[in-house]
C-alpha cells in the first residue's frame, strides 16, 4: 500500500501513515471519499490523482508518477512533453463509532506508475517467460491515457519503454470511444498481436488502457518456414511433372504442330485444308477426321455464302437504282401537278364552290404528303449509295434552321391549335449543311405535331455543351414503351400509336435523320418523359 489516510466524518485528514506530518487538510471533494460519506459503503476504483495531492500523501510518490514523454512512432501528435499526475487503484471505506454513526473515512492506495509487479505478474502467468530471440515472446501494460506508465514493453536500450505511448489508431478506439482494439499493432519497436482494453474510473471516464500482447515475429517466421517448405514441395513436383511431360510430349506435338499449321491454314482462307488423321493416336486420330469434316463444310458453306452474296448484291443494286430513278422521275411529274393543283385550288383559273375547294384541299394535302415520301426516298438512295456529302455553312439552329421549320408546318400547328415555345439559343451556331440538317428538324417538328395531342404542348430547347451542341424536341403524347425504342431509327418501322387515328408515313424519317447527326459527327436518342417524349440530338460545332 503506497499511500493510507484517514479523515474525520466530514472528510478532514487526520493522519497519514506515510506522510504524518501533513494532516488537516479537507479531502471531502475527492470522488471516492465523497461517495463513502454520502452512501457510508465501501467504494474502489481506478482513479487519477494530480501532482499536489500525491505530494501530501507522502514523500517520492510525485517523483514516481513524473514521466517525461519519449517520441514514439505512431502516435498521435501532442504538445504535451511531461506527466506529473499518477494513476493509482484507491479504494474508501466508512469507520463507524459504537453506536453505528459515520465517524471517519479510511482510504488508501497503490499508485501505478513504474509499479511493475501487475505487468510482470501478467506476463508471467499467461506467457510463462518465453522469449524469441532474446525478447519476450509476451508482454503487458498499464496507460495513463495514452502513455505507458508500466509496463515490461522494453526499448531499444532494453530498458523499460516507460514515457512511450500508444499508437493513434489505438488512441482513437480506445481512449475516444471507450470501445476494445483486438488487432495487429505497432509496440514501440517491433509488431504485435494486441488486445487493448479501456480503464475507466468510478464514474465510467476512460482515464487509461490496459495492454497485452504477443510478438508477430514467431508466427511470421513459422510462416515464412512453413512457406519455403510447400516451395520446395512445389519445385520438385514441377520437376517431376516437367520430364512426364516432355515424355508425353514427344507423342502428342508432332500431330498437334500439324493440326496448328492446318489451322493457320483455314484462318488465311483456305477452307479445304485438310490433315493426315493417322497419328498413333486413337483419340487425336478423331480429332484430325473431325477437323477435316469441319473443313469441308467450311469450304461447302464459303461457297455457298459467296454465291447468295453476289445474289444479294445485284439486288441490292437493282433496288437503289429503283429507289432512285422512281423518287426522281415523280419528283419532276409532282413538282408541276403541286404548282397545278394549288393553283387551282387557290382560285387562279376561276372561282370554287365550297365543294371543289374542299375536293381540292384534300387533294393538295395527298400531293403534299407524296412529295414528302419522294425525299424521303431520295434521301434514302444517297444514303444507301453513300453520296450523302456535306456542305458546311455557318449556321444559327434558331434562325436558319427550327424558325424555317416552324414556319412549313404552321398550318398543321393551327389545325391541332398546338402551343409551340421555341427556347433554342439565338446566338447558337454551328458549322453544318444546312439543307440536311433542316431534314432533320422538319422530320423532328413534324413528328412533335403529328403524334402530340391537340391543343399539347411543343416546346424547343438548347444546350451549349462547350464544343458540341443539344438540340432537344418535346412534345405532350403518349411516352414511348422501352421496348419500342430499339425500333424507332430502323428503315421503315414505325409506331402505331393506339390512342390516336393512323397516322400516314414511311417510316424512313428518322432512320434518314440519324445518318444525318452520324455524317455532322453526333448522336440522336429518345428520352420517354412522364407526359410526353423528347428527341434529343447531339452535333459538333466544327466552327
Amino acid at each position: 500500500m503506497d499511500i493510507l489516510t484517514l479523515t474525520d466524518e466530514n472528510g478532514q485528514v487526520i493522519v497519514r501513515m506515510r506522510n504524518s506530518s501533513v494532516n488537516g487538510d479537507n479531502q471531502s471533494q475527492d470522488e471516492l471519499v465523497s461517495r463513502v460519506l454520502s452512501d457510508g459503503e465501501i467504494v474502489a476504483g481506478t482513479v487519477i490523482v494530480p501532482s499536489e495531492e500525491l505530494i501530501k500523501e507522502g514523500a517520492g510518490l510525485a517523483e514516481q508518477a513524473y514521466i517525461k514523454f519519449i517520441p514514439t512512432p505512431k502516435a498521435k501528435p501532442s504538445l504535451e512533453t511531461e506527466q506529473t499526475s499518477g494513476m493509482m487503484i484507491k479504494a474508501a471505506a466508512p469507520v463507524f463509532g459504537y453506536e453505528g454513526s459515520l465517524i471517519g473515512v479510511l482510504y488508501g492506495g497503490i499508485l501505478l506508475n513504474r509499479n511493475y509487479k501487475v505487468v510482470d505478474r501478467i506476463k508471467e502467468t499467461v506467457y510463462e517467460e518465453v522469449k524469441y530471440k532474446g525478447k519476450d515472446i509476451g508482454t503487458a501494460t498499464i496507460f495513463q491515457g495514452d502513455l505507458r506508465v508500466s509496463t515490461n514493453v522494453k526499448a531499444e536500450d532494453g530498458s523499460r519503454a516507460i514515457g512511450t505511448r500508444v499508437s493513434e489508431e489505438v488512441y482513437e478506439q480506445v481512449l475516444i470511444k471507450g470501445l476494445p482494439w483486438i488487432d495487429r499493432a505497432f509496440v514501440v519497436t517491433d509488431w504485435y498481436k494486441t488486445a487493448y482494453e479501456p480503464i475507466k474510473d468510478v464514474s465510467g471516464r476512460v482515464v487509461g488502457i490496459l495492454y497485452v500482447g504477443t510478438l508477430e515475429k514467431p508466427f511470421v517466421d513459422m510462416a515464412k518456414s512453413i512457406f519455403l517448405f510447400f516451395l520446395v514441395i512445389v519445385f520438385v513436383s514441377t520437376l517431376l511433372a516437367s520430364v512426364f511431360a516432355l515424355i508425353l510430349a514427344g507423342v502428342v506435338s508432332r500431330p498437334l504442330t500439324h493440326m496448328l499449321n492446318a489451322t493457320t491454314k483455314l484462318s488465311e482462307g483456305n477452307l479445304g485444308y485438310k490433315v493426315n488423321i493417322e497419328t498413333g493416336t486413337m483419340e487425336l486420330n478423331m480429332l484430325a477426321a473431325s477437323f477435316n469434316n469441319m473443313s469441308s463444310r467450311l469450304d461447302e458453306r464459303e461457297r455457298s455464302l459467296k454465291i447468295s452474296n453476289e445474289k444479294l448484291a445485284v439486288l441490292n443494286n437493282t433496288y437503289i437504282d429503283l429507289v432512285s430513278f422512281v423518287s426522281h422521275e415523280l419528283k419532276g411529274i409532282l413538282g408541276s401537278t403541286i404548282v397545278n393543283a394549288y393553283s387551282v385550288r387557290d382560285g387562279f383559273f376561276g372561282v370554287l364552290n365550297s365543294r371543289q375547294r374542299k375536293a381540292l384541299d384534300s387533294v393538295t394535302k395527298n400531293l403534299d404528303r407524296l412529295a414528302g415520301t419522294v425525299k424521303k426516298f431520295l434521301n434514302l438512295s444517297r444514303i444507301e449509295k453513300g453520296e450523302l456529302g456535306l456542305n458546311r455553312t455557318e449556321v444559327c439552329l434558331r434562325e436558319d434552321v427550327f424558325n424555317t421549320s416552324l414556319e412549313t408546318f404552321a398550318r398543321k400547328i393551327v389545325e391541332k391549335q398546338m402551343e409551340i415555345i421555341n427556347n433554342i439559343q439565338p446566338q447558337l451556331k454551328v458549322n453544318c449543311d444546312i439543307d440536311l440538317l433542316l431534314i432533320v428538324a422538319n422530320n423532328l417538328v413534324d413528328n412533335a405535331i403529328n403524334y402530340g395531342f391537340e391543343k399539347g404542348k411543343v416546346i424547343l430547347n438548347s444546350k451549349d455543351l462547350g464544343e458540341r451542341v443539344q438540340i432537344e424536341v418535346y412534345n405532350d403524347s403518349r411516352p414511348i414503351r422501352e421496348e419500342e425504342k430499339a425500333r424507332l431509327f430502323r428503315r421503315f418501322s414505325r409506331l402505331d400509336v393506339h390512342e390516336q387515328k393512323r397516322i400516314k408515313g414511311t417510316g424512313l424519317g428518322l432512320f434518314v435523320a440519324k445518318e444525318i447527326i452520324a455524317k455532322h459527327g453526333g448522336d440522336i436518342w429518345v428520352e420517354p418523359k412522364e407526359n410526353g417524349n423528347s428527341f434529343i440530338f447531339q452535333i459538333e460545332k466544327a466552327l
